[in-house]
């Protein structure tokens, strides 16, 4: 009995110990969970206030951004003349934008002749002349302007007129903003074209313009239809198709049949100082003086019969469109 009485209390402290022990698995499976979920949570407001402040300093930035000027100061040009380009700048939002640095302004600027395009402070694209041009050593780069004076180059002499144009002080005289191109090369004595020398030009002209679509054709840099254009000229002595076709070659901005001036002005550029008869010849063309040259007044002037003086123009400059 008394071996028995022993065993029991043993039995039963057993049994209360392996109890105890669950109970403290439980308890403790219970606080890890606990210290986990308050680990997580320590970590998520952790993230939370560092996303806070560093949202902070990217707005402070850029309010950094449009208080500091990233571009040096630079003065505009042309402040004084009423210009299209300045008067219709409306500047009071501009601190009160963001700007995508990644596009160029000056992309969808147009600037006239003599100017370049620039960013003033607030990133707006203005225009003011030319700053600088390139110098050019070689003497076939000058031009004569109709002003019957020399310039390096292009670039300087529209520079010139910009600045006259603007009146700035570099401008060497106020009737030089409206000096144009009017022929390549050093400015010379140009002879007047005799009565003879006007009969004849025709003729040399479309001879001219033939060989200048043989010589193109040869090169492969004559475009689409233009080809069967040059095969036809070669049969026919006055080589309409050629005077056509550059008559169509020149008819580009805008395609309204008409060619300006303006169009003819690479060609009379190029070819005056050693055709004297071009620049007369072409005020002929313009029989009614409207500083426009229509087919028939081109094919007129240049003898060409007025029943083979066909409109291919628009199919030509449909087709060669298409194939590009």
């Amino acid at each position: 009995m008394k071996k028995e009485l022993a065993k029991t209390p043993n039995s039963v402290r057993e049994r209360s110990d392996f109890g105890n022990f669950w109970r403290y698995i439980k308890i403790s499976s219970s606080t890890k969970r606990a210290m986990k979920f308050l680990l997580l949570l320590s970590i998520l407001l952790a993230l939370i206030v560092c996303f806070q402040a560093t949202g902070a300093r990217d707005r402070e930035d850029r309010r950094n951004r449009r208080e500091t000027d990233e571009y040096p100061d630079v003065e505009e040009e042309g402040a004084e003349e009423d210009d299209e380009d300045d008067v219709d700048d409306d500047d009071t939002d501009n601190d009160q934008e963001i700007v995508d640095t990644r596009i160029n302004p000056c992309d969808k600027k147009t600037c006239r002749r003599g100017e370049e395009c620039y960013l003033d402070n607030a990133r707006k694209a203005k225009c003011r002349c030319v700053e600088q041009c390139t110098p050019e050593p070689d003497p076939r780069y000058m031009v004569c302007s109709n002003k019957n004076l020399t310039f390096d180059s292009e670039c300087h002499m529209d520079r010139e007129a910009c600045w006259c144009r603007r009146r700035k002080p570099q401008c060497g005289n106020p009737s030089f903003r409206t000096l144009r191109l009017d022929y390549y090369g050093e400015c010379k004595q140009l002879t007047k074209c005799q009565d003879f020398e006007m009969e004849q030009f025709p003729l040399r002209m479309s001879n001219w313009l033939f060989k200048v679509m043989e010589e193109l054709a040869r090169r492969n840099e004559l475009d689409g239809d233009y080809v069967e254009m040059l095969k036809s000229a070669e049969k026919d002595k006055n080589h309409v198709d050629a005077v056509i076709w550059k008559f169509c070659d020149l008819d580009v901005h805008p395609q309204d049949r008409f060619v300006t001036r303006r169009e003819l002005l690479f060609v009379v550029a190029t070819i005056k100082p050693m055709e004297h008869c071009l620049a007369p010849f072409l005020d002929i063309c313009d029989a009614n003086k409207d500083r426009k040259i229509s087919l028939h007044e081109w094919g007129g002037c240049l003898g060409l019969d007025q029943g083979k003086i066909q409109d291919k123009c628009g199919a030509v400059h449909k087709k060669n469109k298409g194939r590009k």
